[in-house]
């Protein structure tokens, strides 16, 4: 009998933890802050993979405020194209780490 010890140990998030990281990336495309920020203190005493991948996508739109600012919005496009990727990689189950970010969001400790 053949067992996957690694499978066992961690089998990965919930369906419920995936779709709400997914919410969270993919909300900012309606409600830019709004959703990953409610996300976030919905379950950040819930689930670590969701408040990581919420308070990730929020400090993301954060992020691409600014440069959207800076280049009069000519950055929006992009953004938003990380904020759906992250969406489809969440619904896999796969922790996505946005660029420049995530060293932030190590250093608040949401790990």
């Amino acid at each position: 009998m053949s067992t996957t010890p690694s499978l066992l140990a961690h089998p990965g998030p919930s369906h419920n933890e995936r779709v709400a990281a997914a919410i969270a990336h993919a909300g900012t495309c309606v409600a830019w802050f709004l959703a990953p920020l409610v996300v976030y203190l919905v379950e950040r005493d819930r689930s670590a993979y969701v408040s990581r991948q919420a308070l990730q996508a929020l400090l993301w739109s954060a992020l691409g405020t600014i440069v959207s600012f800076a280049t009069c919005g000519v950055a929006i496009p992009l953004f938003l194209a990380v904020h759906v990727y992250a969406a489809f990689q969440a619904l896999e189950g796969r922790d996505f780490e946005y660029p420049l970010v995530a060293s932030v969001d190590a250093k608040l400790g949401v790990v």
